[in-house]
């Protein structure tokens, strides 16, 4: 993968505020600058159409739609969102729904993601991991490795890692981590970016494990990495 010396990463969506101005929503999306690539959608359209906009990101300017899974609260903007702007290619994978998938053809043709697969340059998908629901992560080429973006993290961020690790070291996690385990928790030993948020049920756990690392997540959160 071709390399981003210092990615810009602007969460759109997020229930855990970080900026004023913005709508905090049950839910996660953000924006990958300089691929213009957008991650999730949220739950609801007008909340992340306000939010982009408030943020200097307008639909137009997003050239593709990764999808990490089939729940509301990361597709529920779909409609709207491609609504403004059908012309974005949009990643999805089978565990989607019929509806879901139905929903995208409405606007765009959906590129379905089975494997770990460059759907930007400089970006991965995972492909779908996990089986009780199937997920897929971004993997971000930067600097010092390779860092995850996750929308939930339903297959446990350990496994999540151990399989990007198959593609170089990883580098640093941003985005929901969700049920969180001992042994999730001590998968992120080593990282030098830890950034939980959104349905992450241990983030004061990780937090107190990895003070150095952490980095406090939310809506309008701007990585620069």
């Amino acid at each position: 993968m071709s390399l981003f010396v210092m990615p810009t990463i602007t969460e759109v969506y997020n229930n855990i505020p970080c900026q004023d101005g913005l709508n905090p929503d049950w839910g996660f999306s953000c924006y990958i600058h300089e691929a213009e690539l957008l991650f999730d959608t949220g739950a609801k359209g007008d909340v992340l159409l306000s939010n982009m906009r408030a943020l200097g990101i307008l639909p137009a300017d997003i050239q593709s739609l990764a999808l990490s899974h089939d729940h509301w609260d990361h597709t529920g903007g779909l409609g709207a969102l491609l609504a403004e702007n059908s012309a974005m290619e949009v990643f999805a994978h089978s565990g989607f729904t019929r509806e879901t998938l139905g929903l995208i053809r409405n606007y765009t043709e959906p590129v379905i993601i089975d494997e770990w697969t460059e759907i930007a340059p400089g970006i991965a998908a995972t492909g779908p991991l996990g089986t009780a629901i199937p997920e897929q992560s971004l993997a971000v080429d930067v600097a010092d490795g390779l860092l995850i973006i996750t929308g939930c993290a339903h297959p446990g961020i350990s496994r999540i890692i151990d399989r990007v690790s198959r593609e170089g070291p990883v580098w640093g996690v941003i985005g929901g981590l969700h049920t969180v385990t001992d042994e999730d928790i001590d998968s992120l030993e080593g990282l030098a970016c830890v950034s939980a948020s959104h349905c992450t049920d241990r983030i004061n756990d990780i937090a107190e494990r990895y003070p150095e690392t952490f980095r406090p997540g939310g809506l309008g959160a701007v990585h620069r990495l």
